[in-house]
């Protein structure tokens, strides 16, 4: 006979077993600091390449009218590494889009327990020998 029978008897009351009520641990993914901060700095420089390139175009157009009409082989010079570092800065933007996509692949394949975040007060209804049934179950 067992304890909770013995003590149940002796108090001349019927032995009830409660119900075993689980309720899952609801998973809560919540962006870390660090991916808002990715995003951020990603939309920034974004938006700064693409103004410099253009603005590098419209200067590009401008000194190409002043290097026609001069003649000058400096224009040309300026207009040709003008040229140059406008090409440059859009290779940095097509990296930049590049380097993040890998980063968000890194996120994704990084193990999921890093990214949730646990309930702390989850509520077991029932003894403790039913909760380590449970637990048992579960672990086979």
């Amino acid at each position: 006979m067992k304890i909770h029978e013995k003590l149940s008897a002796a108090l001349g009351i019927e032995h009830e077993v409660p119900p075993v009520v689980v309720q899952p641990v609801q998973e809560v993914v919540v962006p870390t600091e660090n991916q808002v901060d990715q995003e951020e700095d990603y939309r920034l420089a974004r938006k700064t390449f693409r103004q410099l390139i253009n603005k590098g175009n419209d200067a590009i157009e401008g000194i190409s009218d002043l290097a026609k009409e001069s003649e000058s082989p400096r224009a040309y010079e300026v207009m040709a590494t003008l040229m140059k570092t406008v090409a440059e800065t859009t290779k940095d933007l097509y990296a930049l889009q590049k380097m993040t996509k890998d980063l968000k692949a890194e996120d994704k394949a990084r193990p999921q327990e890093e990214q949730r975040i646990n309930v702390e007060k989850a509520v077991f209804v029932g003894s403790t020998a039913e909760l380590l049934r449970q637990v048992k179950n579960e672990n086979l």
